[in-house]
C-alpha cells in the first residue's frame, strides 16, 4: 500500500513539471521528404524528474538531418515503468538516404526521399 501511494505521489509531482496532456511518441521508424520533420522520440532523465540542461536552441547533427527539442511533455519509458517527464525530439530532414540514429538509448531508423 506504501508503494502505491509512494508512487502516485511521484507521479502526481511529475506531471506538475511537464505537460501530461503531450504524451511524446516514439517512433521506431520514420520516412520523410527532404525538409520535413517529425517528433521522433522523448528525451527523459531520471524516472520522475524533467531531464536537466536542456537547452531548446542546441542542435545535433547526423549523416542526413538535424535534431532539435521541442515541446516539454511526457513519454512512456519501459525503464521507469510508466509516463515520465521528458522533451520531444525532432528529426528535420535534409538530405537523401537511411540512417539509424539513437536518442535515449532507443535506435530509430530514417528513411529520407
Amino acid at each position: 500500500m506504501f508503494r502505491i501511494l509512494l508512487l502516485i505521489a511521484l507521479m502526481a509531482g511529475a506531471m506538475a513539471h511537464a505537460n501530461s496532456d503531450n504524451i511524446i511518441p516514439y517512433r521506431k521508424e520514420v520516412a520523410l521528404k527532404v525538409g520535413q520533420a517529425v517528433i521522433v522520440n522523448g528525451f527523459r532523465g531520471d524516472c520522475g524528474e524533467r531531464p536537466k540542461n536542456v537547452d531548446p536552441k542546441r542542435t545535433r547533427a547526423t549523416k542526413l538531418g538535424v535534431l532539435t527539442i521541442g515541446k516539454w511533455g511526457m513519454t512512456k519509458s519501459r525503464n521507469c515503468g510508466g509516463l515520465t517527464p521528458a522533451v520531444e525530439v525532432i528529426y528535420h530532414a535534409k538530405t537523401k538516404g537511411s540512417e539509424t540514429i539513437e536518442v535515449n538509448g532507443s535506435k530509430i531508423r530514417v528513411t529520407v526521399k
